[in-house]
């Protein structure tokens, strides 16, 4: 019976009446001066404002390396701090290791011609899922989206302090999201004809395959990643373009409380990795691909999946990396692989980004 209610019409006409409901009810609050614009700006704004007083984000967004923080500085906060020191060179030492294992990957693929694997070989048959679906958890994503507000309205975050609740609720608003798409997916998944497990592309007997596959691709594009990146940010220079602060940058660099930054690496490292191979690869690459070929689905959905994190430095090896995610998913048939390297990648740059951080700190 519910089944039938998630899949029909009916229920997304109501919906769109309490999308429509809820924008007239936040408009209310604002008003009222029960809710400020700025905070309805943190939520739907691709960007934050600057940091505020007390933050240890870099001026230059782009530096590599802050300007505030010499040899000398850095030294000096390592003798203080051991575990800084022994954090940052097994950080470079793996960065170090794993660009020259894939340069030898990519070097050995293109001598020996095995590099044709990457697109030559058979194609899982996929678990099947409509646009009509895609769209319908669409729709319902934009529901929680809606309300997000009126949620955010009947939490108290002040209690935590004025300047704590605005950064607290950026990762507790993404955490609601995604949980609830992820919930979305498996309520459709059940009312499916397979298994939950097939439908979503899980499968035990190729799992351990699929993460070796997943590991071995990663590292033999991540060289390439930074190679993009750093074309990136040198294009942008050559500009003078300073592209806006991230979210991610304010509430991993700010001076925070706890849980700001534990909320932060549960979404960035698990939470959202899970959640977002479920909608990009296992609902979003699948619909695609039943109405056109494995390379064009594979480049829609990375566009979509490096759109849909508003970074305009990162886009191209977003992209990328969405595609490799896509090409996985494609190879193996199991989301397993996606999700592994999703997270691996995530908890990489989260790794760097909190040793950075430190650094900061300490300088």
């Amino acid at each position: 019976m519910w089944q039938r209610v998630l899949r029909g019409q009916l229920l997304y006409v109501v919906l769109g009446i309490l999308i429509v409901f809820s924008y007239m009810r936040v408009i209310q609050l604002i008003r009222s001066g029960s809710m400020m614009p700025d905070t309805i700006a943190r939520l739907t704004a691709p960007a934050i404002e600057p940091a505020a007083e007390g933050s240890v984000v870099p001026d230059d967004t782009l530096e590599w390396w802050p300007s505030t923080l010499e040899a000398e500085d850095v030294e000096r906060a390592i003798e203080q701090d051991p575990v800084l020191g022994v954090s940052l060179s097994v950080l470079t030492l793996f960065s170090m290791g794993i660009m020259l294992w894939g340069f030898v990957l990519t070097a050995s693929g293109l001598w020996t011609g095995r590099i044709r694997v990457v697109w030559d070989y058979a194609s899982r048959q996929l678990p099947a899922w409509s646009f009509g679906e895609l769209g319908r958890i669409t729709v319902l994503a934009l529901m929680v989206i809606s309300v997000l507000p009126l949620i955010r309205a009947a939490i108290p975050f002040e209690s935590f302090g004025i300047a704590t609740a605005s950064f607290l609720w950026i990762p507790v608003s993404m955490l609601i999201l995604h949980t609830s798409v992820v919930l979305f997916i498996l309520a459709f998944a059940v009312g499916k004809r397979r298994s939950v497990s097939r439908t979503l592309g899980f499968s035990s007997r190729r799992i351990w395959p699929s993460l070796a596959l997943g590991l071995r691709s990663y590292v033999a594009v991540f060289p390439w990643l930074i190679v993009l990146l750093v074309l990136t940010v040198e294009v942008m220079r050559f500009f003078n373009y300073t592209p806006p602060l991230q979210p991610i940058q304010e509430l991993i660099f700010g001076q925070h409380g706890p849980g700001v930054l534990g909320l932060t690496i549960v979404l960035a490292c698990v939470i959202g990795p899970i959640a977002e191979e479920f909608f990009f690869r296992g609902v979003l690459y699948s619909a695609i691909r039943r109405r056109t070929s494995r390379v064009v689905a594979m480049l829609i959905s990375g566009v979509l999946f490096a759109l849909i994190h508003t970074n305009p430095v990162g886009f191209l090896p977003i992209m990328v990396l969405g595609c490799l995610l896509a090409n996985l998913y494609e190879r193996t048939g199991s989301l397993a692989s996606s999700i592994f390297v999703h997270i691996l990648h995530n908890t990489f740059l989260m790794s760097m980004a909190l040793v950075m951080r430190r650094l900061l700190l300490s300088g």
